[in-house]
């Protein structure tokens, strides 16, 4: 493929926050209010979204973009899907996901000249229907607050067969390492408080970046180590339940645990493996090394929202 004819890769979300009780007309829990963005060069209305660097995580760019924008740091939230069209001659994907604003203040520039806080049926009525204005829709049919909970696989530790130590000691290779710290950065995106991981080196390092970067131990739990899981799988299962019920959370063990545990989770919490959602099925597939499971449970309890399979890279 041609650079000239090359798939353009883009990201953005549906920027949102609480709106006010009074100004609600309810108690503001499923009260909330968008963000749309004017852009003057296009003389439209949009949700803040743009073009990915060279080599950027989508989702990461997905927030860079939104701030870039709109002036507002973001927490990430549940996927919202992506759109492709044309881009002149080159095939263009835009991916989406909802992202809760943090304090912040828009000022104008060359791109963006006008921000707007908006109920959701008015920026519906402001977006073109060929464009943002489908994924605003999908936000729209579930409009919940979550959280998130997190299962990683560790990430890459070079060939078993070349490491003669113990494979519970087997380190991050260089490859590992750069996926850890990706995964920190996302992990941060998430608004992730809390790290557990199974008491193997490579699944502790691969929460080390994250853990540094916010001021968090990781602390260690046997439980969820390939070894004791499977002996004991309800032991590993309940960790993890317990992680979930409470402020966002990353548990980071290896590939034989994670079908499972992530299973377990989700048949306790009400969502089982198979099942459709508002994304269609939820099934995840393999979870490949520096990969992540993230679970969006609805805030104030332990419902599953959604599911998605992230990758480091």
């Amino acid at each position: 493929m041609s650079p000239s004819s090359a798939r353009v890769e883009a990201a953005g979300g549906v920027l949102w926050r609480p709106r006010d009780a009074d100004s609600s007309g309810s108690d503001g829990r499923d009260g909330v209010e968008v963000a749309l963005i004017h852009r003057p060069a296009h003389d439209d209305w949009s949700l803040p979204k743009g073009k990915l660097d060279p080599g950027e995580h989508p989702l990461l760019g997905a927030l860079r973009e939104i701030e870039e924008e709109t002036g507002f740091v973001a927490t990430a939230g549940r996927p919202l899907g992506e759109l492709r069209y044309q881009l002149g001659v080159r095939p263009k994907r835009v991916r989406y996901w909802a992202c809760r604003a943090r304090p912040g203040s828009f000022a104008a520039n060359s791109e963006v000249d006008e921000l707007r806080w908006l109920t959701v049926e008015d920026a519906l009525e402001m977006l073109p229907a060929a464009r943002d204005r489908p994924v605003l829709e999908r936000f729209a049919s579930d409009r919940r607050h979550t959280r998130a909970f997190v299962v990683v696989r560790h990430a890459s530790a070079g060939d078993r067969r070349a490491w003669a130590g113990a494979d519970r000691d087997r380190p991050l290779d260089d490859r590992g390492r750069g996926q850890a710290v990706v995964l920190g950065a996302l992990l941060q995106a998430y608004d992730v408080r809390r790290a557990v991981a199974a008491d193997v080196v490579r699944c502790r390092d691969t929460l080390a970046p994250f853990a540094a970067a916010v001021g968090v131990p990781v602390a260690v739990e046997p439980a969820i180590a390939a070894s004791r899981f499977e002996v004991d799988p309800s032991a590993g299962v309940a960790v993890a339940l317990d992680l979930a019920a409470g402020p966002s959370a990353a548990l980071c063990t290896q590939r034989e645990v994670i079908e499972d545990l992530v299973a377990g989770v989700c048949d306790q919490l009400g969502l089982p493996i198979g099942s459709m959602g508002s994304m269609g099925s939820m099934d995840i597939g393999p979870v490949a090394k520096g990969s992540m499971v993230v679970l969006h449970l609805e805030e104030g309890s332990t419902g599953i929202v959604a599911r998605e399979l992230l990758a480091a890279g």
